[in-house]
């Protein structure tokens, strides 16, 4: 395996944006520390991938065998991340329903940081395979991920309600 200097600062770029989000999500919801309390088991979906986004993904990305794993992980996370945000922000919307408040009262803002880390990483990627990876990890590919995983999750939804 050889590291590759090239693109050392998108990475590390792409592990600072994860710093500073997974450190955002632990200000905002910290993981519950009592074992005997009732807390949400899923509170700790966001620690454990905010804490490998940091700290595995940029490895994974810094090595030419395995960036695809490291992008894949960076991707999937930005994803899962968007979808649960969004329903977050969906099942309290702000009152009166404005643009501003739409805009700085969701999750809209950590939304738009998310995203940011799927460009680099798409970065990334194009550095080492600069025609693409044929159809796969295109705007396209990942659009249709988003709408699988967000049906799924709606589905999971209604059903477990």
């Amino acid at each position: 395996m050889k590291f590759v200097r090239e693109t050392r600062l998108l990475v590390l770029t792409l592990m600072f944006m994860s710093l500073g989000g997974w450190l955002l999500h632990l200000r905002i919801h910290p993981p519950p520390i009592d074992p005997d309390g009732a807390h949400n088991p899923a509170f700790w979906i966001p620690f454990v991938m905010g804490l490998m986004n940091v700290l595995v993904s940029p490895i994974l990305l810094s090595f030419a065998r395995t960036l695809v794993i490291g992008y894949l992980m960076n991707g999937i996370s930005v994803v899962i991340g968007t979808i649960l945000m969004l329903t977050l922000s969906l099942s309290g919307l702000p009152h009166p329903l404005t643009f501003g408040s739409l805009v700085l009262s969701t999750t809209f803002p950590d939304i738009m940081l998310l995203f940011g880390k799927l460009f680099i990483g798409q970065q990334i990627l194009l550095h080492h395979h600069p025609k693409g990876m044929g159809r796969m990890f295109t705007v396209g590919w990942w659009t249709r991920h988003f709408v699988y995983l967000s049906v799924i999750f709606a589905i999971g939804h209604f059903v477990w309600r």
